[in-house]
């Protein structure tokens, strides 16, 4: 197979229009979170000290949150401007994904690595939820490719920028940042015994380009958090979710295997495939001309990943660019040939039924759980589904493959984007609680989280007037706005507020699913009605 021109063409149309139909869905949970920080940085005026519902922020660096407050004031305050600044931003990632596969493989394979990484779900899906992982991916690729070429052609300059990455790195994850270029960089040093460039007074040189890189987000956590700021980012909130001292219950050792089953979609079998042709052709040949900064990279991190007690499918999204850099290689070098193999049947074979499987979910969802009757959805749909059983029931070669798989999960991704969030996100009810607020509060008052059954950080995030995170009745006691306060709380800290305040007036009683806990029992229309709770929006008269 020859990788041209017009398959890397379809890959970037595939990845700009699931990226625009991402753009006005709605952000919850943490990515909302995120992007109120950003908010909270302009309404402060204050880059450095970081501020979450007015209190003060340290569970994640700066990078991320400048990005979106540098969107919002060039753009105004809007979710499409804020998913536009990381989309950018991962343009660095996209680039350097193809520079290092071309480093290491060659053109193709880099070209191939790129299209897979641009149309998985790991990279569709996290641009539309994003996370302070969805940034890292880019900066912790760039530093690979930039000290893999150092390495190859010793020119200083590539070296400062494989320090600069890092340092982006952590000034948008924390040591993380630092810790998976250091895994592919020292594995590679290690395995080919070059040991004057492990112990090099170079290094000290990267420390100190480091050093400046972070020293912001370092004066923001002094500033608010004392001594203890620091040894938070550098240790607590790292080694406290591996150890599950800080935070995190999590014992399953094959978390990441089942989580990679989606979030390497459509590409699953690709990747599984290469990691284990890798990891045997290591312990068949040894050989000494192999490069190790993409498994070293993926391994070493997976595994720690795996035995933290803190698990997060975005976690793993940092090595994924590594992991298609290996598919592709291998894609190309095994499957691509005209013989016919086991291996070949089997791969090929997997990723026909993976396809179907996630056209028949999409279906599922559109027809049953949450009926489309958009004509375009139908129109568009129906022609992404001709094109996809056109290529199905026609022989197949690896192009083909890769032709179907992308149809797959741009259909899927297109669903989940036009029609699937949407319907799901309408029993998020924090945001219809926010659109209440604004039409309804008067100008002077605040809308408050009470209690944590009500903790929906998009609430704030879609509010005119973004109040306080009100955990416990000593917090609503000591909050000097309390009069002009609107409270989203559910039934118990109803009753709490009633305790303490006398003239509380529900204004509206809202039905409620997390979109991230909607079960069967919750998605079948026929039992729904049974599985809401219910969430209160009251104020203080």
């Amino acid at each position: 197979m020859t990788f041209n021109r017009s398959f890397i063409i379809l890959a970037f149309f595939a990845a700009i229009l699931i990226s625009i139909t991402g753009l006005p869905v709605e952000l919850i949970s943490n990515a909302a979170k995120y992007a109120q920080v950003s908010r909270e940085i302009l309404t402060n005026q204050d880059w450095i000290n970081l501020t979450i519902a007015e209190a003060p922020y340290d569970q994640k660096p700066p990078l991320l949150f400048w990005a979106g407050a540098f969107s919002f004031q060039l753009f105004g305050f809007s979710i499409v401007a804020y998913k536009l600044a990381v989309i950018l931003i991962s343009l660095l990632g996209i680039f350097s994904t193809y520079k290092l596969g071309k480093l290491l493989y060659g053109k193709e394979t880099g070209l191939l690595a790129t299209a897979f990484w641009i149309t998985s779900v790991a990279y569709l899906h996290f641009h539309n939820d994003i996370h302070t992982d969805t940034l890292l991916t880019t900066f912790v690729v760039f530093s690979v490719w930039q000290f893999a070429l150092f390495f190859r052609n010793r020119k200083w300059h590539q070296f400062v920028w494989g320090s600069v990455g890092i340092g982006l790195a952590m000034l948008t994850k924390g040591p993380v940042g630092m810790a998976i270029p250091a895994f592919a960089i020292g594995a590679d040093l290690l395995f080919h015994k070059r040991f004057k460039d492990i112990f090099n007074l170079r290094w000290l040189a990267a420390i100190l380009i480091v050093g400046i890189i972070i020293s912001p987000a370092l004066i923001g956590l002094v500033n608010q958090f004392g001594a203890e700021g620091i040894i938070f980012y550098f240790w607590t909130n790292n080694m406290g979710r591996i150890t599950g001292s800080y935070v995190g219950s999590n014992t399953d050792p094959t978390f990441y295997i089942h989580t990679a089953l989606y979030v390497l979609a459509p590409w699953t079998f690709f990747a599984f495939t290469a990691i284990v042709l890798e990891i045997k052709e290591l312990i068949k040949t040894k050989a000494k001309s192999k490069e190790f900064f993409t498994i070293g990279a993926i391994l070493l991190y997976l595994i720690i990943l795996s035995i933290a007690k803190q698990k997060n499918p975005h976690y793993m999204l940092a090595v994924v660019p590594f992991i298609f850099i290996l598919s592709a290689k291998w894609a190309l070098k095994v499957l691509n040939s005209d013989k016919t193999s086991k291996l070949k049947r089997f791969v090929f074979s997997a990723n026909r039924v993976l396809a179907i499987i996630l056209i028949f979910l999409s279906l599922v969802f559109t027809t049953y759980f949450y009926p489309e009757t958009t004509i375009f959805y139908w129109i568009f749909s129906g022609i992404l589904l001709i094109v996809f059983f056109f290529l199905f029931f026609r022989p197949t070669g690896l192009k083909k493959q890769i032709v179907m798989l992308t149809i797959s999960t741009v259909f899927l991704l297109f669903s989940l984007n036009t029609s699937i969030l949407p319907s799901m996100l309408q029993y998020q009810s924090s945001i219809d609680a926010s659109r209440y607020f604004n039409q309804h509060a008067p100008e002077n008052a605040t809308l408050n989280i009470y209690g944590p059954g009500a903790r929906y950080w998009e609430l704030f995030l879609y509010s005119k007037n973004p109040g306080r995170y009100l955990l416990e009745k000593e917090d609503f006691q000591n909050y000097e706005r309390k009069e002009t306060g609107w409270y989203f709380t559910n039934s118990e800290g109803l009753e709490e507020l009633r305790e303490m305040e006398k003239n509380v007036i529900v204004e509206k009683i809202f039905q409620h699913k997390t979109v991230t806990r909607q079960s069967l029992p919750f998605l079948n229309p026929k039992t729904r009605e049974q599985h809401f709770k219910h969430l209160i929006l009251a104020r203080i008269e």
